[in-house]
């Protein structure tokens, strides 16, 4: 319902006035009367687009790259800490322990960002991950490394559920879509990034002993990808709390001071931001004055009850989808790199894809220490992620037609399936490889539809449930395609390619591109 300014019948009987009190009465009644009240959507609307949404979209960003390097990044990390004399199942522990911890986690973030805040649990989840993952880099034994590894990890899991969150509850409906696709646009580089970095790092020859531990260039390499969670953390005080989530919890006059911040660091003056009365028009409140099992148990059965139980199991079978298949063939992509490298001057170039991963058996018995990655691994990582990252700025400009496109990327995953089996010669293998992995493109657009489908109260916690999800069906992926690929990779494909057929069809039903949403 759209609101109405509140104006006086000019029929109506004006009261007397006997004295001065009676005047400053009337004067404060029709101020109020005359006073348009705003829906917190069309406040934030009014706070415009300028500096703070522009420098919040590169903090979280940068926030978000944080996350990756802390979780992915420790692929190298691990295959260079030469000293700890690790073995392939101490590997695959140390391995495991990000998504693990993503996993674990995932509850008591969402129930945080409901509770307490999306900016709150952003600070804590930064600064925790920042801190563990720098202690991590001196850690004497691989028993300690993974401790803090699933401590570092379980405090990252938080920051793409509240970064998306938070950006989308502070701008404006008319960037929405495109702020969130560029949050999500720099870790398309996390595989260049991790990679350029261990091919300086891990190329330097030094070693400190420090007494406890031996400083090496591995260690050196993890505070290096710490770095990023160090400065988001400490560039998250310079910003405000989602006025939604303010609202929600009926404090109205922090929201509306918090309203005017915005909108004067986006560049409009203090005096002529119009908003004086602003409601939550949601019929699903918090309420704080309850017990802690009760609120716990509030903020996630509605998720699974009618009317929220159809597109919560959804939007999580997309994202399983999305999650496993991406992060499943992803784990190749060193492989093909290294292929790529050698091949191109041998017979190997005439290969097809599955041909290449039968002959690559030999992987599972080398050496489990690596001490360098080759440049040519850093230019076709780099490669690739600029390709991700165009294709995702070119689909910001069509993200009000988030559900067409979503529809139309995971189809050239499917299509691209099932053609690589069929292909011969390694560029045109990678190619297919690279428009097999292209789903990833639709991480931001499914966690837009967490943003804009859930009411504000169980917002955060649908988006951390979702990540949940994303992390458990990546750990599944990656361990599935793994054990099938080498022996069944024909196989492979096209039951790959029909699985995610599945994630076009549930695609299908998804709301229409431009709903009536609430705020």
């Amino acid at each position: 319902m759209k609101p109405e300014r509140c104006e006086m019948n000019m029929n109506q009987k004006i009261p007397e006035i006997k004295n001065d009190k009676d005047m400053k009465s009337l004067t404060i009644s029709n101020q109020v009367s005359n006073e348009k009240v705003y829906t917190c959507e069309e406040a934030i609307d009014l706070t415009g687009t300028g500096w703070y949404i522009y420098s919040l979209v590169a903090v979280l960003a940068f926030a978000f790259e944080g996350m990756a390097l802390d979780m992915f990044g420790l692929s190298v990390v691990v295959t260079s800490a030469c000293d700890l004399e690790l073995t392939r199942s101490q590997q695959s522990i140390l391995l495991s322990m990000p998504l693990l911890g993503s996993v674990i986690s995932a509850y008591p973030w969402g129930y945080i960002a409901d509770t307490q805040g999306r900016l709150k649990g952003l600070k804590i989840s930064l600064w925790g991950s920042f801190i563990l993952a720098t202690l991590s880099a001196f850690s004497p034994n691989w028993i300690v490394l993974a401790v803090l590894r699933l401590g570092s990890s379980s405090f990252s899991s938080g920051i793409q559920s509240l970064s998306l969150t938070l950006l989308g509850e502070s701008c404006s409906s008319k960037i929405k879509g495109p702020s969130l696709i560029a949050v999500v646009s720099l870790i398309f580089y996390t595989f260049g990034i991790y990679s350029a970095c261990g091919y300086f790092i891990l190329g330097l020859e030094f070693a400190y002993d420090l007494g406890f531990i031996v400083f090496s260039p591995w260690r050196l390499l993890g505070l290096v990808l710490a770095i990023p969670l160090g400065v988001s953390a400490i560039s998250s005080i310079f910003y405000y709390e989602s006025p939604k989530f303010l609202l929600n919890t009926g404090d109205e006059k922090n929201a509306l001071e918090i309203l005017r911040k915005i909108s004067e660091r986006n560049g409009i003056k203090a005096n002529k931001y119009p908003v004086q009365k602003v409601v939550f028009n949601e019929t699903i409140i918090l309420n704080k004055d309850i017990p802690f099992l009760q609120s716990l148990l509030d903020q996630i059965v509605p998720l699974f009850k009618p009317p929220h139980l159809y597109r919560t199991v959804q939007l999580f079978f997309i994202t399983s989808v999305i999650y496993s298949s991406n992060n499943g063939f992803y784990s190749w992509m060193p492989f093909l790199a290294d292929k790529l490298n050698s091949g191109l001057e041998g017979n190997a170039n005439s290969s097809s894809f599955c041909e290449m991963v039968s002959n690559y058996q030999e992987l599972n018995k080398t050496s489990t220490c690596i001490i360098t990655v080759s440049e040519f691994t850093v230019w076709i990582s780099l490669m690739q992620g600029t390709m991700y990252t165009l294709l995702n700025l070119v689909l910001s400009w069509f993200s009000w037609r988030k559900k067409a496109v979503n529809i139309t990327i995971i189809s050239i995953s499917v299509i691209s399936g099932v053609c690589i089996p069929f292909a011969n010669g390694l560029i045109l293998s990678v190619s297919l490889y690279f428009s097999f992995l292209v789903n990833c493109l639709c991480i931001p657009i499914v966690f837009s539809y967490y943003v804009d489908i859930f009411p504000t109260s169980y917002r955060g916690m649908a988006t951390c449930l979702g990540v949940m999800a994303a992390r458990l069906s990546a750990l599944v992926g990656t361990n599935i395609v793994g054990a099938y690929l080498v022996n069944h990779c024909v196989g492979s494909f096209y039951s790959w390619s029909a699985f995610i057929m599945c994630g076009v069809i549930a695609s299908i039903f998804l709301p229409p591109d431009n709903p009536k949403k609430l705020c």
